[in-house]
């Protein structure tokens, strides 16, 4: 485990244009240098190259809990047509039911602590509810230090969700159409579910999660996009909670140059955005080895520190590749938590369900016991 900074990052007042109220920046404590070279994964494990470009379908999971709980319908969203994006760092895309309540152990001040925050999303079995799930995930691999919550549509109020069962740092997302939140049409809505979280939690908070595919296949505009999140961004403000985190989560296929995307069309500006997420997979998977956590991880720490913003892994994991019984993959683990912990994001969610791009679980021994090595260290 890499040593943590001396000291609790500072916030600075940065002023966020026009209309907007002074939005709190973070000190810059993660500006910290990139290792250089690639990290040795032993004799198991096979390094990819960065051609190697998988992808990964998304698939349509509903969520009661996105009817909401005292706020009201939520608006309808249109779910993604299931179907693979070609690039290192695509994702799957998940939802999740409705929410039941649960214990869990509270995440100190921001950033978490002086380390890393390793945590995943829950995935159910046989009907269990989300309290039962998230208990089996920190039995099976845990204590999760952070948790990913997604919402197909609107958020439910705080309490009585899912965030609320994870009870520590959260991630969560939602999603609305961008013209309508652009336009204020959510306003009274999302300004409830802003006030309603609580104070003594970090909570990121992230809207519509890999615009990307949305965007090219005109679900709506990028325009569109940037500006719903200068909208949500005013609202969270006015909620003065100060552990509110704003985070841009994106694909890092979005940065490889093969994509043809410019990362420019889904910023919608400093002043909105206090935090940067990132999907990123083990890139060969689909060409069974296990690609360096360098080449994986590094361009979007590039861009993250970049723009001066800390970040996050919202989505992260691997396959196993053929004949690997699971040890291998451990491995790749193990590699990519040693070369986290030396870049220092605030927290690495694993990506812990099976979709049709392939099986991501944690359901082999060695692969659980790795994740949770890391769980235990940080």
């Amino acid at each position: 485990m890499s040593p943590g900074p001396t000291a609790a990052p500072t916030l600075a007042t940065q002023t966020a244009g026009p209309g907007r109220p002074p939005r709190r920046r973070l000190g810059r404590w993660w500006l910290l240098p990139v290792a250089a070279g690639a990290v040795a994964l032993g004799t198991t494990v096979a390094l990819a190259t960065n051609g190697d470009l998988p992808g990964q379908p998304a698939p349509v999971v509903t969520d009661a809990a996105s009817k909401g709980a005292g706020l009201g319908p939520a608006a309808p969203v249109p779910r993604p047509t299931p179907g693979g994006t070609e690039g290192f760092g695509s994702s799957p895309k998940a939802g999740s039911p409705s929410p039941s309540t649960s214990s869990g152990a509270k995440a100190g001040v921001f950033p978490g602590g002086r380390n890393t925050l390793p945590g995943a999303s829950i995935h159910l079995q046989n009907g269990e509810s989300f309290a039962a799930g998230l208990a089996r995930s920190d039995r099976s691999y845990g204590p999760l230090r952070m948790v990913r919550v997604f919402y197909p549509g609107l958020p439910p109020s705080w309490s009585g969700s899912r965030a609320d069962a994870a009870d520590r740092t959260v991630v969560v997302s939602f999603k609305a159409p961008p013209g309508e939140v652009a336009a204020g049409k959510h306003d009274t809505r999302l300004a409830a579910w802003f006030r309603s979280v609580p104070r003594d939690l970090d909570v990121y908070w992230s809207y519509f999660h890999e615009p990307e595919d949305d965007i090219a296949r005109g679900s709506y505009t990028a325009a569109q996009f940037r500006a719903a999140w200068q909208r949500l961004a005013g609202l969270a403000d006015r909620a003065d909670n100060a552990r509110l985190r704003a985070t841009l989560i994106l694909m890092c296929w979005t940065l490889n140059p093969n994509s043809g995307r410019t990362f420019d069309n889904y910023w919608p500006g400093g002043g909105a955005i206090d935090v940067l997420g990132w999907d990123c997979y083990n890139s060969g998977g689909k060409f069974n080895r296990y690609t360096d956590p360098a080449q994986v991880f590094g361009p979007m720490i590039a861009k993250s520190k970049a723009l001066g913003k800390p970040w996050g892994l919202a989505e992260t994991g691997s396959v196993r590749v053929a004949g690997d019984s699971g040890t291998g993959r451990a491995t790749w683990i193990r590699a990519m938590s040693k070369y986290l912990d030396g870049q220092r994001p605030l927290w690495v969610a694993y990506y812990d369900y099976q979709v049709s791009g392939g099986d991501f679980r944690l359901s082999d021994a060695p692969s659980r016991e790795a994740w949770r090595a890391w769980c235990a260290a940080s």
